[in-house]
Protein backbone atom coordinates (compact mmCIF):
# COMPACT_ATOMS: atom_id res chain seq x y z
CA UNK A 1 0.00 0.00 0.00
CA UNK A 2 1.09 3.23 -0.77
CA UNK A 3 1.95 6.24 2.01
CA UNK A 4 -0.03 9.11 1.47
CA UNK A 5 3.62 11.34 0.61
CA UNK A 6 3.48 8.71 -2.27
CA UNK A 7 -0.20 8.78 -3.17
CA UNK A 8 0.61 12.63 -3.12
CA UNK A 9 3.42 12.30 -5.20
CA UNK A 10 1.74 10.01 -7.56
CA UNK A 11 -1.34 12.84 -7.75
CA UNK A 12 0.89 15.23 -8.64
CA UNK A 13 2.63 13.50 -11.40
CA UNK A 14 -1.02 12.98 -12.56
CA UNK A 15 -1.68 16.37 -12.88
CA UNK A 16 1.53 17.53 -14.42
CA UNK A 17 0.92 14.92 -16.96
CA UNK A 18 -3.07 16.10 -17.76
CA UNK A 19 -1.66 19.52 -17.24
CA UNK A 20 1.06 18.70 -20.28
CA UNK A 21 -1.11 17.20 -22.58
CA UNK A 22 -3.85 20.08 -22.16
CA UNK A 23 -1.43 22.60 -23.01
CA UNK A 24 0.10 20.83 -26.35
CA UNK A 25 -4.29 20.79 -27.38
CA UNK A 26 -4.32 24.29 -26.51
CA UNK A 27 -0.98 25.35 -28.26
CA UNK A 28 -2.39 24.00 -31.48
CA UNK A 29 -5.19 26.03 -31.08
CA UNK A 30 -3.44 29.09 -30.20
CA UNK A 31 -1.00 28.38 -33.30
CA UNK A 32 -4.58 28.46 -35.96
CA UNK A 33 -5.12 31.68 -34.65
CA UNK A 34 -1.57 33.09 -35.57
CA UNK A 35 -1.00 34.92 -32.05
CA UNK A 36 1.47 32.45 -29.98
CA UNK A 37 1.57 34.08 -26.18
CA UNK A 38 4.02 32.81 -24.07
CA UNK A 39 2.35 32.01 -20.62
CA UNK A 40 3.83 35.41 -18.93
CA UNK A 41 2.59 37.35 -21.72
CA UNK A 42 -0.73 35.67 -20.73
CA UNK A 43 -0.80 36.59 -17.60
CA UNK A 44 -0.20 40.16 -18.07
CA UNK A 45 -2.88 41.03 -20.48
CA UNK A 46 -5.37 38.61 -17.98
CA UNK A 47 -4.33 41.43 -15.25
CA UNK A 48 -4.91 44.15 -17.74
CA UNK A 49 -8.23 43.27 -18.66
CA UNK A 50 -10.13 44.59 -15.66
CA UNK A 51 -8.62 47.48 -15.07
CA UNK A 52 -7.80 50.86 -16.80
CA UNK A 53 -4.49 50.51 -16.35
CA UNK A 54 -1.08 48.87 -14.02
CA UNK A 55 2.01 50.36 -13.10
CA UNK A 56 4.85 48.00 -14.58
CA UNK A 57 5.72 47.14 -11.31
CA UNK A 58 2.39 46.36 -9.98
CA UNK A 59 1.92 44.30 -13.22
CA UNK A 60 5.93 42.67 -12.48
CA UNK A 61 4.51 41.65 -9.06
CA UNK A 62 0.89 39.96 -10.45
CA UNK A 63 3.20 38.42 -13.47
CA UNK A 64 5.94 37.41 -10.34
CA UNK A 65 8.45 37.79 -12.79
CA UNK A 66 12.03 40.13 -12.62
CA UNK A 67 11.91 43.86 -13.70
CA UNK A 68 13.79 42.86 -16.50
CA UNK A 69 11.71 40.03 -17.77
CA UNK A 70 8.85 42.48 -17.50
CA UNK A 71 10.11 45.05 -19.84
CA UNK A 72 10.60 42.20 -22.20
CA UNK A 73 7.50 40.88 -22.39
CA UNK A 74 5.93 44.58 -22.59
CA UNK A 75 8.04 45.01 -25.70
CA UNK A 76 6.89 41.90 -26.89
CA UNK A 77 3.63 42.91 -26.58
CA UNK A 78 3.76 46.30 -27.68
CA UNK A 79 5.45 44.70 -31.12
CA UNK A 80 6.05 41.53 -31.70
CA UNK A 81 2.57 41.17 -33.59
CA UNK A 82 0.99 42.88 -36.13
CA UNK A 83 -0.85 45.35 -33.79
CA UNK A 84 -0.37 46.30 -30.36
CA UNK A 85 -1.66 44.25 -27.19
CA UNK A 86 -0.82 46.79 -24.65
CA UNK A 87 0.09 50.91 -24.40
CA UNK A 88 2.50 51.97 -22.49
CA UNK A 89 2.02 56.05 -20.79
CA UNK A 90 3.63 58.23 -18.33
CA UNK A 91 1.60 57.82 -15.09
CA UNK A 92 0.11 61.47 -15.03
CA UNK A 93 0.57 61.55 -11.09
CA UNK A 94 4.34 60.28 -10.72
CA UNK A 95 6.33 60.70 -13.84
CA UNK A 96 8.63 57.94 -12.45
CA UNK A 97 6.13 55.40 -13.36
CA UNK A 98 4.87 53.92 -16.88
CA UNK A 99 1.00 52.50 -16.77
CA UNK A 100 0.44 49.83 -18.81
CA UNK A 101 -3.16 49.48 -20.48
CA UNK A 102 -4.72 46.53 -22.86
CA UNK A 103 -5.65 46.92 -26.39
CA UNK A 104 -9.02 46.29 -28.08
CA UNK A 105 -6.25 43.60 -29.95
CA UNK A 106 -4.82 42.52 -26.50
CA UNK A 107 -8.56 42.29 -25.30
CA UNK A 108 -9.54 39.92 -28.15
CA UNK A 109 -6.33 37.84 -27.67
CA UNK A 110 -6.36 37.32 -24.36
CA UNK A 111 -9.60 35.77 -24.79
CA UNK A 112 -8.55 33.57 -27.90
CA UNK A 113 -6.12 31.91 -25.84
CA UNK A 114 -8.28 31.43 -22.73
CA UNK A 115 -10.97 29.85 -24.78
CA UNK A 116 -8.12 27.53 -26.42
CA UNK A 117 -6.82 26.65 -23.10
CA UNK A 118 -10.52 26.21 -21.33
CA UNK A 119 -12.01 23.93 -24.29
CA UNK A 120 -9.11 21.17 -24.49
CA UNK A 121 -10.36 20.78 -20.72
CA UNK A 122 -13.90 20.39 -21.60
CA UNK A 123 -13.61 18.16 -24.28
CA UNK A 124 -11.61 15.81 -21.69
CA UNK A 125 -14.39 16.79 -18.68
CA UNK A 126 -16.91 15.93 -21.07
CA UNK A 127 -16.19 12.53 -21.18
CA UNK A 128 -16.66 11.56 -17.57
CA UNK A 129 -20.20 10.83 -16.05
CA UNK A 130 -22.29 12.76 -14.01
CA UNK A 131 -20.86 11.25 -10.68
CA UNK A 132 -17.28 11.80 -11.61
CA UNK A 133 -17.79 15.45 -12.86
CA UNK A 134 -19.55 15.69 -8.89
CA UNK A 135 -16.64 14.49 -7.17
CA UNK A 136 -14.06 16.08 -9.08
CA UNK A 137 -15.67 19.40 -8.82
CA UNK A 138 -15.40 18.80 -5.04
CA UNK A 139 -12.12 17.76 -4.83
CA UNK A 140 -10.99 21.02 -7.11
CA UNK A 141 -12.94 23.04 -4.80
CA UNK A 142 -10.79 21.40 -1.89
CA UNK A 143 -7.38 22.18 -3.82
CA UNK A 144 -8.55 26.13 -4.58
CA UNK A 145 -9.48 26.74 -1.07
CA UNK A 146 -6.00 25.01 0.16
CA UNK A 147 -4.38 27.43 -2.45
CA UNK A 148 -6.26 30.44 -1.66
CA UNK A 149 -5.05 29.85 2.04
CA UNK A 150 -1.21 29.16 1.01
CA UNK A 151 -1.34 32.39 -0.81
CA UNK A 152 -3.53 34.34 2.20
CA UNK A 153 -0.80 33.10 4.79
CA UNK A 154 1.94 34.59 2.13
CA UNK A 155 0.87 37.66 1.67
CA UNK A 156 0.25 38.10 5.68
Amino acid sequence: MKTREQTIRHLALQIFEVTKRNWIESQREKMKSGIDLSESEFLALDALENVASLSVGELRQHVGVLPAQMSRIIKALEQRYDEKLVLCAINPRDKRKIDVSITPKGRRVVAGYRRAKIMSSIEGLSRMDDKDLASFSAIMDKIAAAQARRVQAGSS
